[in-house]
């Protein structure tokens, strides 16, 4: 079947259909806005499958880059428990702990689906607040990482069935081995569990907090101001990959400039003027000159064999659109995705059973690379196989030397461009427009989550198919043009203005520390807080980003231990030990921290 332009806008915009409809009647839904929400089973039941849905490939790749964050999760179980608005408001908020998280290489530290998902479906359902829902992500996101190991364990079985269709030079099922096989165990790992824990535990967790707020109180404390805190630990995962080169001064002009307006500041409009101080650096620092005339000879389409149509091309990706991480495993990662977004191209170019297998086989083994990005690769082996086909002297060593030598280098390019920059500033400016520029804002606006939609779904569709079809005009010649061009350059930097501008925004709006000491000295009171804000307002929480980004990218401590470290750190750190003075002036016992 022929796929033209308007069956590509068709494929691509169901999936964003899917996701969207429910958001766009939020409108009309009428909302409480207080009490706990009576759990149903069938509600349980859609929040369970809404998460199997974001590590599911069923969305073109808008399942882990869209519905995964808890932006995201949080309005769909808002809409679901009929707390939209709020669901907004818990899901922005603890989006912001995952800010600068990234999955590399296949690790995961932490999982922000299920704390997003999990996490407001039980605040909302135990009638818990803001900062308790901060309290319970944590946790959350960090028992997640157990299922993704079990996940990529048992997945690693599903290859080798391919391995015998493979032989056989059974196309299809290699094909199904992909997008069939896993699915039904990622829905009993995934789906089954969230929806037990949505229905059982959500009046559970309320009760526990309850109690503790009642005969523990300074715990409660603690987990609140550690909530304060985690945010920290996101943008310092950020920074990793933006506070680095000549643009980390951003950084501090986006701090400075945000605590000298008190904090209140629109992110959007702030994102815009960082926008255009991207744009004057990047031609203050590059300029606007030509490509080199090297990669400008190089750019030049090769002349193909003509066994392929724009056609064929298009459906290889859209498979590796859907199912690249269908199957992914430990043994072969992608492996099986990249064999199988190969299907159409070998069933087009070889008609053997020979020639079948030997090209299904040489797909099948170790692959990995960033997705979108990476696809570029494809496009390369395309071209390669197609010129094989047609009678070019190109062994199989050539084409898996190709894929070996060049996942890495677009794996690291891919990770810093999607994971490092675009989706961490979609989801500033989102999560910006569903605050309104107030941290722990009780209801959201439903502007925030459409706009990461949109600005990720044209990264993913559009930059991903361009990148592809590039690879495959341009053949091997295509990542050297590319890479000589200085376009990529440009924008890297561009966007490492942007990012750092906007991270220093997010530091002064969401990471929130201080200390309530103070003591009296001849009549006389001294608030801690008060003389560290004469000095520099802010300072606290601007020690604690820069702490922690020292510690993740200097000394490679791990995310996950920083996270608990936090966590213990909020706890002690709200014991009643030290000296305070309350309101009328009377020395009380509090904590060394708040938030």
């Amino acid at each position: 079947m022929k796929v033209n332009r308007k069956q590509l806008a068709v494929a691509m915009i169901v999936s964003l259909v899917l996701m969207l409809a429910g958001a766009v009647a939020v409108h009309a839904m009428p909302v409480q806005q207080t009490g706990a929400v009576r759990m149903s089973f069938l509600m349980a039941a859609i929040i369970g499958i809404l998460y199997y849905f974001s590590m599911s490939p069923w969305f073109a790749n808008l399942g882990f880059t869209v519905l995964y964050r808890p932006l995201i999760a949080g309005t769909l179980v808002g809409i679901v428990m009929g707390r939209p608005a709020e669901g907004i408001a818990i899901g922005a908020n603890i989006n912001v702990l995952y800010l600068g998280w990234i999955s590399a290489g296949g690790s995961l530290p932490g999982d922000p689906g299920l704390a997003g998902y999990l996490g407001t479906a039980l605040v909302l359902g135990g009638g818990l607040d803001i900062q308790a829902a901060l309290a319970l992500a944590a946790p959350l996101g960090l028992l997640g990482g157990l299922t993704w190991s079990l996940r990529m364990s048992l997945c690693s079985i599903i290859p080798h069935w391919a391995d015998r269709f493979a032989e056989e030079g059974n196309i299809k099922g290699v094909a199904r081995s992909n997008y069939i096989y896993s699915q039904p165990f990622l829905f009993i790992l995934y789906a089954v569990p969230v929806a037990l824990a949505a229905y059982l535990g959500s009046a559970a967790v309320g009760a526990a907090l309850d109690w503790i707020a009642q005969h523990a109180i300074w715990v409660m404390n603690g987990l609140f101001t550690a909530s304060g805190m985690l945010a920290a630990l996101g943008i310092a995962l950020n920074l990793k990959f933006l506070l680095r080169g000549n643009v980390w001064p951003y950084f501090f002009i986006g701090f400075v400039v945000t605590t000298m307006m008190g904090g209140k500041v629109n992110l959007l409009m702030m994102a815009i003027i960082a926008a255009c101080v991207a744009y004057l650096h990047v031609l203050w620092v590059h300029g606007m000159e030509a490509a080199p005339a090297a990669a400008q000879a190089q750019a030049q389409a090769r002349k193909a064999p003509g066994l392929l149509t724009r056609q064929d091309v298009f459906k290889a990706w859209l498979r590796w659109l859907f199912f690249s991480h269908s199957t992914y495993n430990w043994e072969r990662m992608q492996g099986l995705g990249f064999a199988h977004s190969m299907t159409p191209i070998i069933e087009k170019l070889y008609k053997t059973k020979e020639d079948i297998s030997a090209a299904l086989k040489r797909h099948l083994i170790f692959f990995n690379t960033q997705p979108d990005i990476g696809g570029v690769i494809h496009g390369i082996v395309i071209a390669m196989e197609e010129e094989k086909a047609a009678g070019a002297d190109i062994s199989d060593d050539a084409i898996n030397g190709v894929k070996t030598g060049l996942m890495g280098p677009m794996a690291g390019v891919g990770d810093t461009i999607q994971q490092g920059i675009v989706i961490p500033i979609a989801l500033a400016i989102g999560i910006g427009l569903a605050l309104g520029g107030q941290p722990q804002a009780t209801r959201g606006n439903i502007l925030g989550p459409l706009f990461y939609v949109v600005a990720v779904a044209a990264f993913v569709w559009g930059v991903g198919w361009w990148v592809w079809w590039q690879g495959y005009v341009q053949g091997r010649a295509a990542v050297t043009s590319i890479l000589q061009s200085g376009a990529l350059q440009k924008v890297i930097t561009g966007a490492g203005v942007l990012g750092n501008f906007v991270m220093g925004v997010l530091a002064v709006q969401f990471v929130k520390l201080s200390t309530p000491v103070a003591f009296s000295i001849g009549g006389s009171t001294f608030r801690i807080q008060a003389m560290l804000d004469s000095f520099m307002p802010n300072l606290l929480p601007l020690i604690l980003v820069l702490l922690v980004w020292w510690l993740v990218s200097k000394k490679n401590v791990s995310p996950t231990l920083i996270m608990a470290a936090i966590i213990i750190l909020g706890v002690l750190g709200a014991i009643p030990i030290w000296p305070g003075i309350d309101e009328a002036g009377k020395t009380i016992k509090v904590g060394l921290l708040g938030g």
